[in-house]
């Protein structure tokens, strides 16, 4: 084991296909890694698929404070999961290969878990970068601790790159079986139906790239999985009201599934999906989009 390996108290994961075209994104999110602490870190890099770079795995190898390691299945959940597998710290997050960690945060983050031995895990806010302006990403981030699970229901307080994780509290399990395109919001779920006490620093801790607020409730990708995603919330069997909330964001995602594919000309399918909106809780508010089906 290396000098830092053996001083790190916190892991850091990179999920990354380790690509040429990516070279300059990657290496910025390893220094802000570096950034963000004063003591030293230890990087998990879990190179997945077969786009990976030679040069750039080369690279990766070459850093004293970087553990390498590749995994033939091209799937950053998968690849979450098998860095979580190679931390042997004390505390752990992740960060995307695109996205980058502000100066400091991972020491204040840090300092939250120091100060508080019964938190879990501690999220922080974030930037979004889009247009060239940051947005801050959250403004009812206070809300959570008092009652992570319901707050989970107005918005995904958990993202890839603001929290930082007691590793003794936060095993494997939270990461098998995860659901593609909302694998943190399945992490968050499972730790708020299992009691995890989330700490919060209301602070921006990384800037994120490339994403568009709410663009996944408009994609092909949204319909295929959020709608399995809150099934599957359902058959955890969570609180009553917490029920009726998931149902509520089912008929959303129904309705949503049914206009694109009147859309797209697929009319039984648009059919379909508007009855499955319409028996959810609050579904009578999608009645009047009936007329649209039949003209």
């Amino acid at each position: 084991m290396s000098l830092v390996a053996s001083e790190s108290s916190v892991s850091v994961i990179i999920p990354t296909m380790a690509s040429l075209a990516r070279e300059s994104l990657l290496k910025r999110a390893v220094e802000s890694i570096r950034s963000s602490s004063v003591q030293p870190i230890r990087i998990i890099t879990v190179v997945n698929g077969s786009k990976f770079d030679t040069g750039v795995c080369e690279w990766l190898k070459s850093q004293a404070d970087i553990q390498f390691h590749y995994s033939e299945t091209p799937s950053a959940p998968a690849a979450i999961l098998r860095g979580r597998e190679l931390v042997k710290t004390e505390f752990f997050s992740a960060l995307d290969d695109d996205d980058e960690y502000l100066p400091g945060t991972t020491d204040q983050k840090l300092a939250v878990l120091q100060a508080d031995m019964q938190a879990d895990v501690v999220v922080g806010n974030y930037y979004q970068h889009c247009d060239n302006a940051d947005s801050l990403r959250y403004d009812r981030l206070a809300d959570v601790p008092a009652d992570p699970l319901e707050a989970l229901m107005r918005f995904n307080w958990l993202h890839n790159g603001n929290a930082l994780f007691r590793s003794k509290a936060v095993g494997l399990q939270y990461f098998k079986d995860y659901h593609a395109f909302a694998e943190w919001t399945l992490v968050a779920y499972r730790l708020a139906m299992d009691h995890k006490k989330v700490a919060v620093l209301d602070i921006p801790v990384f800037r994120c790239y490339g994403e568009t607020p709410g663009s996944l409730s408009k994609s092909d990708a949204y319909f295929a999985s959020y709608i399995p995603l809150f099934k599957r919330m359902l058959a955890f069997s969570p609180p009553r009201h917490v029920a009726r909330m998931i149902h509520r964001k089912m008929g959303a995602a129904y309705h949503d599934a049914s206009v694109a594919a009147k859309q797209n000309g697929f009319y039984q399918e648009a059919w379909k999906h508007h009855w499955q909106s319409l028996i959810m809780n609050g579904g009578l508010r999608y009645l009047s989009y009936t007329r649209h089906l039949i003209l």
